[in-house]
């Protein structure tokens, strides 16, 4: 009888715990509800600063021209910016050469008048001038070779050819007859200096070329005239070598006259 009190009240027990969870879940605010939200967008992303070229270093400034002097050591006067070593030199010889200095000028001034061309001329026909032209490559005198020398020497050997080609030139068989003179001198001393040999020798096939081009004959007599002297040996080269050398402008000359060429 005692357990079955017991039974009973456990069960009331029971009764009264589940009503009192009922109860408490009935008075408790309810939770709000979340609405479903969708993601906030992802910031968009930066793209990383490229990185910044750096500037090109500036290119280097190129040094200023150098202008020519106004004057050059050991030369009195002004120069010109184009003034080269040569006109230098030749200032340099005018100075002792007078009749250089006035041919220099008459072949630079092309365009003459009428008084000029006539002085000029007188000048190429002037036998004087001749035979100081001849003495002069002969016989360079300083026994060294140098600028100077070779500029007086090729001016002289300028104006012999400039003589030549004027053919009405009076002259022209006293000229003729100077550049043989010239070309047959053995003029070669002992002890001369090698470089000084060799412009006497440059001189002389220089000549022998004007004279071949001029009268062929006449320059080959030249060569048996050499024959058993000194000059024998170099004459017959100067022949050889000047005959091929024209033999060629002539082969040139044509080629270019076939193809149209000037």
């Amino acid at each position: 009888m005692k357990s079955s009190k017991n039974m009973l009240v456990l069960a009331g027990l029971g009764v009264l715990v589940l009503t009192a969870m009922l109860l408490a879940r009935e008075d408790a605010p309810e939770a709000p509800v979340r609405e479903a939200t969708a993601p906030a967008p992802a910031a968009p992303s930066r793209p990383a600063p490229a990185e910044q070229a750096r500037p090109a270093a500036p290119l280097p400034k190129p040094p200023e021209l150098l202008a020519a002097p106004e004057e050059l050591p050991g030369e009195e006067g002004e120069h010109g910016e184009f003034t080269t070593n040569t006109d230098v030199v030749k200032q340099k010889i005018f100075k002792t050469e007078p009749r250089l200095a006035q041919f220099d000028y008459f072949r630079e001034h092309v365009l003459l008048d009428s008084n000029g061309r006539k002085d000029y001329q007188a000048l190429l026909a002037d036998r004087s001038m001749y035979e100081q032209t001849r003495s002069a490559l002969s016989h360079p005198g300083d026994g060294k070779d140098s600028m100077e020398s070779n500029v007086k020497r090729l001016m002289r050997i300028d104006y012999l050819r400039e003589a030549l080609s004027w053919k009405e030139n009076p002259e022209r068989p006293h000229l003729l007859s100077t550049l043989e003179g010239i070309i047959l001198e053995d003029s070669f001393e002992p002890g001369m200096d090698p470089e000084v040999k060799r412009s006497l020798a440059a001189t002389k096939f220089e000549l022998f070329e004007l004279l071949y081009k001029q009268d062929p004959e006449r320059a080959r007599a030249l060569v048996g005239t050499a024959r058993g002297t000194r000059l024998e040996k170099l004459m017959e080269y100067i022949v050889t070598r000047t005959q091929r050398i024209v033999a060629k402008e002539q082969e040139l000359s044509l080629q270019a006259q076939r193809t149209g060429t000037p």
